[in-house]
């Protein structure tokens, strides 16, 4: 036992504990990075399905009443953004 503490010096030891402090601050930086990636595409992605909808039927004429599935359609795109900005 004496022989290994003889061996293990003060500077070995004060090595060895910077190495591990060095690793993890590097690994924690690299969690937070990878955390900031992951929320930047998540609000790229919101952004993408944040786009109004637009009725794959044409527009009707201003004396033809309007279509359910449109005013369906409209209502929902109103009501999903309505919900994102609270």
């Amino acid at each position: 036992m004496k022989e290994l503490l003889e061996y293990m010096s003060s500077w070995s030891i004060l090595k060895w504990i910077v190495l591990v402090l060095i690793a993890g601050f590097i690994g924690q930086f690299g969690r937070m990075a990878a955390e900031a990636i992951a929320k930047e595409i998540r609000s790229r992605r919101q952004k993408q399905e944040s786009t109004p909808v637009k009725p794959s039927a044409p527009e009707s004429s201003p004396s033809s009443p309007p279509d359910k599935k449109m005013l369906k359609a409209i209502a929902k795109a109103k009501k999903k953004e309505d919900k994102k900005q609270k």
